[in-house]
């Protein structure tokens, strides 16, 4: 059996807690690696990753890798797993994949391009133009989505003109680029998390936002409970996941009056809602599935 290397900056938040636990239990190699103490070097003909920048090369015949790389990693948190890659190991999850999915609105892009429901998006960059994107959005209030973000950071409703403006501005100034959503007030009240593990969807819940709050998130204070995987659920979240080529994918859904649309599709999914909503143990089947890779 492989050993498995947790790629994580954040080696005290629940996922990595779980994943650590269930790796002992099942008697499986796992070791926490923060990416940025990796050294990284090229030779002709050959690539290494190094502990240090004078360590020992990092085996990676028999190494399976689980990266905890959301849309807020590093670059060179990437470049560590896309370096291991090259020298064999197998990954959860590829560099390739968590590549695409950083650009929120590209990665809706190929969701929409591959024939998957998505939300009515658009991306501004001039200010000027901010009435005319709003009014094929169906007028406010709309949602704007830095580009980067997770756990509900980085989301925000603009009920009017002013406030719109207000983040366009500021973001641009920044150089940070913003995308633009059509509101849906079902999306406002709860969203659907499917967990997709290998390529079948495994698990569901339904997060309900708190107090008439406009995210969901669990990490902003929403609440989850389990829901049952529908086929046609079922198949969009696979779909979705299938598009990217993830081994475990948390797949985003609003039920709207048009029907379903995915949201957005993670490559580093939390599963903590998961886990107490179903009693499940997600942990164990993701160590088990990165282990037999």
């Amino acid at each position: 059996m492989k050993s498995i290397a947790l790629l994580t900056r954040l080696p005290e938040c629940y996922a990595t807690a779980r994943l650590a636990a269930a790796a002992q239990q099942q008697d499986v190699a796992l070791a926490l690696v923060d990416p940025h103490e990796y050294g990284l070097r090229l030779l002709a003909g050959h690539v290494a990753v190094v502990r240090g920048l004078h360590g020992a090369a990092v085996p990676t015949a028999e190494l399976a890798v689980i990266p905890r790389l959301g849309s807020l990693a590093t670059e060179y948190a990437l470049a560590a797993l896309a370096m291991l890659e090259r020298a064999g190991a197998k990954s959860l999850n590829g560099y390739g994949p968590l590549l695409r999915l950083r650009h929120k609105f590209l990665a809706l892009a190929e969701l929409a391009g591959a024939g998957l429901p998505v939300p009515d998006s658009l991306m501004l960059r001039a200010p000027g133009d901010l009435s005319g994107a709003v009014a094929q959005l169906g007028g406010y209030p709309v949602v704007l989505k830095f580009i980067r973000g997770s756990q509900g950071v980085g989301v925000v409703l603009a009920p009017n003109e002013s406030t719109a403006a207000s983040v366009l501005e500021a973001l641009n100034l920044v150089q940070y680029d913003v995308l633009l959503q059509r509101y849906y007030e079902t999306a406002a009240q709860s969203d659907i998390r499917v967990l997709v593990l290998g390529g079948e969807p495994r698990w569901a819940v339904r997060r309900r936002s708190q107090n008439g709050a406009f995210r969901s998130n669990f990490h902003r204070g929403g609440s989850a409970e389990p829901l049952a995987l529908e086929p046609p659920l079922a198949a969009l979240a696979a779909r979705a996941a299938k598009l990217f080529d993830l081994g475990l994918a948390g797949v985003d859904v609003v039920e709207t009056p048009d029907g379903p649309l995915v949201l957005e599709v993670n490559g580093s999914p939390g599963f903590e809602t998961i886990e107490q909503a179903h009693g499940a143990d997600v942990a164990g089947e993701i160590v088990s599935y990165a282990a037999g890779l």
